[in-house]
């Protein structure tokens, strides 16, 4: 008697190459019009019942358990189990207790064209909060245990489940997951299922200790999937909620640098005209540790040490770019020691650099955005800069140094009026909206803003009792901003 089974497509190109990795039972099966031939299928041969899928759990592995998942890994998926690094987790999906399936999760891809036009954020924002995006390094339904559809209701259920296991073990919630599927193997049926979305196809490229990342001619599919409804603006966003802030990580290294390759050969030739104070017998040259300086700032680096460990970082096409000089004997360029980087800034004619960056980024910023932000910062309590910033990212528009003064609150709030009245001439405001702190909200102020083509907005402080009283006496018949409320 002929005997009839449902192959579900989805379970078939789950299944892949594993399905083969243990002895399954053979059937003799025969359809209408067809010779009999033996055919390979699981234990389970009609589709489960809503009731058998409602009854599947999820939950971390317990420390004891991850021996037997890794050679599970090992026999049945065909990566294997691979080497675990960095953050990590992996779930087991199981039936009252018996395990079907397993999924590990590790460190987001550091860098993916398409995951990043999809999110829309800065290389900065990448560097700091590329923690908040986790990756399915592997996915596997035990091959005792396989069932029509229940590779995209595990699935499903592990991620619905993974931005509380990965708080529990890490401190901290994800906000997206990718991950990839071979296209020369599998169709991913079952992420498509479980609600992933495809974008696009990688490069075919894979990690390299020594170059990074090395071209192995296989393009793989990209599937993102957003573990919160705002995945994409909190992503983006200028402030992250408490639950997602702890995942960043602002001294992360910065390889994708903060500017393209034409805009650092225009800010390396813009510092050459910067003195080089230093003896002749040196090995990098100033413009090249400029750069560099730069670079970091741009990037939120605030310490000689911290910019020093930032250029430890780059690549060596990155290096060769600012001319570093190969180690002897190799043909690998050195980056710069902290005390060629605390020699130089040391002798270094602070307003000559201030300017020559300050011109740079005039040259290069385009339009300015909508709204600037002015604040005044100590560096190691020795030099006093002000910075005019974008809101939303941060970045600077344009700098200046105060004066050297000792570190208290009379220099600074001296130093700061003086630099920002030196700063707002030589800055297209066109459009602009800068705001500033009570201690700029004096006419003189607002006066250079408005002849470079910019508005203002002024915080107003009790200090002023006279202006503050007629503000008050304006606001409380008219909101100066919005409407009057009938």
């Amino acid at each position: 008697m002929a005997r009839h089974f449902h192959m579900h497509r989805e379970w078939a190109l789950t299944t892949g190459l594993a399905l083969f990795a243990r002895p399954i039972p053979c059937f003799r099966v025969k359809w209408a019009g067809m010779k009999p031939l033996s055919v390979a299928c699981p234990a389970f041969t009609a589709d489960p019942t809503p009731v058998v899928l409602a009854e599947l759990a999820v939950r971390p592995l317990q420390p004891d358990e991850h021996a037997r998942a890794r050679q599970l890994l090992d026999q049945e998926h065909y990566l294997g189990a691979g080497q675990p690094v960095g953050l990590t987790l992996t779930q087991v999906v199981h039936h009252h207790g018996r395990w079907v399936a397993l999924l590990d999760w590790g460190p987001a891809a550091c860098k993916l064209t398409d995951r990043e036009a999809w999110i829309g954020w800065s290389a900065a924002q990448r560097a700091e909060r590329l923690p908040l995006i986790v990756q399915n390094r592997r996915f596997l339904v035990l091959a005792a245990t396989r069932l029509p559809n229940l590779a995209s209701r595990a699935l499903a259920l592990a991620v619905q489940n993974l931005p509380a296991a990965w708080q529990t073990a890490h401190g901290f919630r994800p906000l997206l997951a990718e991950t990839f599927t071979d296209i020369e193997q599998f169709e991913g049926t079952c992420y498509q299922a479980a609600g992933w979305t495809p974008c696009g196809l990688t490069k075919g490229f894979g990690r390299h200790r020594a170059d990074f990342y090395q071209r192995h001619g296989r393009p793989k599919k990209l599937w993102l999937k957003p573990l919160h409804r705002n995945a994409r603006i909190l992503l983006g966003a200028m402030d992250l909620p408490a639950p997602y802030a702890a995942g960043v990580n602002p001294r992360t290294p910065e390889r994708a640098l903060p500017l393209k390759s034409a805009q650092r050969q225009s800010l390396f030739d813009a510092l050459r005209a910067v003195p080089d104070p230093r003896a002749k017998n040196r090995v990098f040259a100033c413009a090249s540790l400029l750069t560099l300086v730069a670079l970091a700032l741009l990037a939120g680096r605030k310490h000689v040490a911290e910019i020093q460990r930032f250029g430890q970082f780059l690549t060596q096409a990155q290096r060769a770019e600012l001319g570093w000089p190969y180690k002897p004997g190799t043909r690998f360029r050195k980056a710069p020691s902290y005390s060629a980087l605390y020699n130089l800034l040391t002798q270094l004619d602070p307003q000559a650099f201030a300017h020559a960056l300050n011109h740079w980024l005039q040259a290069h910023h385009g339009t300015l955005p909508r709204a600037l932000a002015l604040d005044g910062k100590y560096v190691r309590d020795q030099v006093l800069t002000l910075c005019l910033s974008e809101h939303e990212t941060g970045a600077p528009v344009a700098m200046t140094i105060a004066a050297p003064a000792p570190c208290t609150e009379q220099a600074k709030k001296e130093g700061e009026l003086t630099a920002a009245r030196r700063l707002y001439p030589q800055t297209e405001l066109h459009h602009a909206l800068v705001t500033a702190d009570a201690l700029h909200c004096e006419p003189a102020t607002m006066r250079l803003i408005v002849e470079q083509g910019g508005d203002y907005l002024l915080q107003l402080k009790a200090n002023q009792p006279t202006a503050f009283a007629k503000a008050q006496a304006v606001a409380a018949t008219a909101a100066p901003l919005l409407p009057v409320r009938v």
